[in-house]
């Protein structure tokens, strides 16, 4: 069972889930040399292996074969339960692991990849991410939800069938918390949500905008943590991403496809993480929280002073950074592959 642990040291939380290192590592935990299948006989994402799965939450409806497009599905090695049991820990602070993992299982094929979908598997994709974290933040005692997407082992994912996943917890988690502090106090200095101002100065300047639609701007943030993370973000403040409205989904898939397609194109496909950073239950419709999805490549690895100091060291600029996804073409099959940041 899981356990939410205090370090009495820091004051920070760990969810201590030692199940968690049982789950499979099977033949689609890696990318294989030559092209993946379309189905693989050992993924328990596959048609076919429903036995395998903890259970079906929801599927959205396809008119072929298997007869679904998208799927949601307890976790079967969760890192929160909804049974949690209270810690038996003596002389420190700790709760009961409580919450909710679930996988989005994103496509019946095993070789899909988010970005070459069609548009209406896209669609269907992101409609589901919306629709989960709507679901999951109306069960009781459920403070905030956490979406997010690791593609590639380095980037921790276990299996290669295209998936997403969202934890819901009791608590905020710490960097969400030190996220609606500052917004808030930044809206109280200055009269204006943080983020807000920020788009203001870069559709100004433009020096770090990666790409510009109706509704949401794709950029290399100005203090990037990361070589040419991309942050998207709507353009009017919205403090939760399950307020997006169903007429903003197709655009806001076909901007993060492209923006993935980009990475591939400047860093030969690398692994990736996206989080979407989403207001907690208690910041719903606040004029200081202003969600946005983090797309994260894994080029650069963090030493010892990163590790140490909590401050990052991006060894890439970006500006120069959002010049090179900008200029990557995404209409065509050319790699214009540069050297990856150490």
């Amino acid at each position: 069972m899981s356990e939410l642990r205090q370090d009495r040291t820091s004051g920070g939380w760990v969810i201590v889930a030692p199940h968690r290192g049982q789950r499979p590592q099977a033949s689609g935990s890696a990318r294989p040399s030559g092209p993946a299948p379309a189905f693989d006989p050992k993924c328990p994402f596959c048609p076919g292996h429903e036995g395998e799965l903890p259970g079906i939450l929801a599927e959205t409806k396809a008119a072929g074969a298997p007869g679904w497009a998208v799927r949601a599905v307890p976790n079967k090695y969760p890192a929160l339960q909804a049974q949690a049991e209270p810690p038996h820990v003596a002389d420190h602070v700790a709760q009961a692991g409580f919450g909710i993992h679930e996988v989005i299982i994103e496509s019946p094929r095993h070789d899909a990849e988010l970005d070459t979908l069609s548009a209406d598997e896209r669609l269907a994709v992101i409609t589901a991410y919306r629709d989960r974290c709507q679901v999951l933040f109306a069960a009781p005692r459920i403070e905030t939800v956490v979406l997010f997407r690791n593609h590639g082992p380095s980037a921790g994912a276990s299996l290669l069938h295209p998936h997403a996943q969202a934890i819901a917890l009791s608590m905020v988690p710490p960097r969400l918390a030190a996220l609606s502090a500052w917004g808030k106090h930044y809206y109280a200095e200055h009269g204006i949500c943080a983020m807000c101002e920020e788009l203001q100065g870069e559709t100004r300047h433009r020096e770090r905008i990666v790409e510009e639609t109706e509704r949401y701007l794709a950029l290399v943030p100005f203090a990037a943590e990361h070589p040419y993370e991309i942050w998207i973000v709507p353009l009017d403040h919205h403090a939760s991403f399950i307020d997006i409205e169903d007429e903003a989904l197709a655009e806001f898939g076909e901007l993060l496809a492209r923006c993935l397609r980009r990475l591939k194109k400047v860093l030969a496909g690398p692994p990736y993480n996206f989080v979407i950073d989403s207001a907690p239950k208690h910041a719903f419709g606040a004029a200081h929280f202003h969600w946005r999805l983090r797309l994260v490549p894994d080029v650069a690895i963090w030493g010892g002073f990163e590790l140490g100091g909590g401050l990052p060291i991006n060894p890439s600029s970006p500006e120069d950074d959002a010049a090179a996804l900008r200029a990557a073409s995404v209409d065509d099959g050319v790699i214009d592959a540069r050297r990856q940041p150490g």
